[in-house]
């Protein structure tokens, strides 16, 4: 009788871990087959998050440290009012781009983990079902890498009139961590550091040298003879 039952119990045993097992199996076949969507999902919120991220920190940054076009920008002229020259404080511009860069970062990792709601109808590719059903939730990590420039623009504002502006150029390297994987991708944009209606007399064409440490070569050129 003790012999029948412990058979018994073995038995169910068995049968308990197959099935398991089984279960297991399935749930990895699940998410395996599920996680290149997942991601590409969660690549979309990311790069919401970082562009959200970068705007923040750019308006941040002018506004706790009062940025204005003649802090980095400084237009000469001569005594008849014509433009000479346009010197950019190469020593501002790199403080600016070390504070958006720590503002970035800063934001971002201001939360532990983001949270990513996919609808269930969503993980099977199916147009039909996609955006329907109960919403999984995952957790994610995002780090990232700022990669600041700036650039002058100038454009046409009417006779004698050009609008500069100083871009700065935000290229961001992303890394998402979520589901025990990693991956990774880059997110570029664009905003406005400061800008001014320059009123008076230009030349068909200017060239503005800015020099860096140990370079005697034109740093950066501004042509008006391309305005329309």
């Amino acid at each position: 009788m003790k012999r029948k039952i412990k058979k018994q119990t073995i038995t169910l045993i068995k049968r308990w871990a197959i099935l398991i097992f089984a279960l297991v199996l399935v749930f990895v076949i699940c998410v395996i087959s599920v996680k290149p969507f997942v991601f590409t999902y969660a690549k979309s919120e990311a790069e919401t998050i970082i562009l959200n991220a970068a705007n923040k920190a750019v308006l941040n940054v002018i506004e706790q440290n009062n940025i204005k076009y003649n802090d980095i920008s400084i237009i000469s002229r001569d005594d008849s009012g014509t433009i000479t020259g346009i010197e950019i404080n190469v020593e501002k511009i790199n403080l600016f781009k070390s504070s958006l860069s720590n503002e970035i970062s800063r934001i971002v990792a201001g939360k532990n983990k983001y949270d990513l709601n996919i609808p269930i109808g969503s993980l099977w590719g199916n147009e039909y079902t996609t955006g329907y059903g109960p919403k999984i939730k995952f957790k994610m990590q995002l780090t990232e890498t700022a990669i600041l420039d700036f650039e002058s623009r100038f454009e046409s504002a009417g006779i004698n009139n050009v609008l500069h502006q100083i871009i700065i150029k935000i290229d961001v390297n992303v890394s998402i961590l979520m589901m025990g994987c990693t991956d990774s991708f880059s997110v570029s944009t664009t905003a406005i550091a400061a800008q001014t209606i320059i009123s008076g007399e230009v030349p068909d064409s200017f060239t503005n040298v800015v020099e860096q440490p140990n370079n005697d070569l034109a740093d950066e050129v501004f042509n008006f003879g391309d305005l329309g």
